[in-house]
């Protein structure tokens, strides 16, 4: 049972491959995000594993987001290729998605900087 599991990581694999090569939203996030988690891990270091484990947790569904909302685009751009005013609701909700991660990481960024800065004060 566990071999069927085993055998679908390459599958996975390739589309993470291909979202980090081909596209632009995936990329941007694992580029620029992932920029953006280092210098607050090196900014506020240390951290508690619980904070740690918050801001992976964070940047992880960012990019589970953003790559059930390039998929779900490519699926529909071949399906559907032409303009219809439902396809784009759908892909805005899935951009929504990825707004919402997007918010969640910045509300744990601002935790962790805030509990940091505000002793200074």
């Amino acid at each position: 049972m566990l071999k069927r599991y085993v055998i679908r990581f390459p599958q996975a694999w390739r589309g993470i491959t291909y979202a980090a090569t081909k596209d632009f939203g995936f990329r941007t996030q694992v580029y620029g995000i992932g920029f953006f988690v280092v210098v607050i891990l090196f900014v506020t270091q240390p951290f508690t594993s619980t904070e740690f484990l918050f801001l992976v947790l964070a940047y992880l569904l960012i990019m589970i987001t953003e790559l059930q909302n390039s998929a779900l685009e490519v699926a529909l751009d071949q399906l559907h290729p032409e303009l219809h005013d439902a396809i784009g609701v759908s892909k805005d909700m899935a951009a929504g998605a990825v707004l919402l991660a997007g918010t969640f990481l910045m509300l744990v960024t601002e935790v962790l900087l805030y509990s940091r800065i505000s002793p200074l004060f």
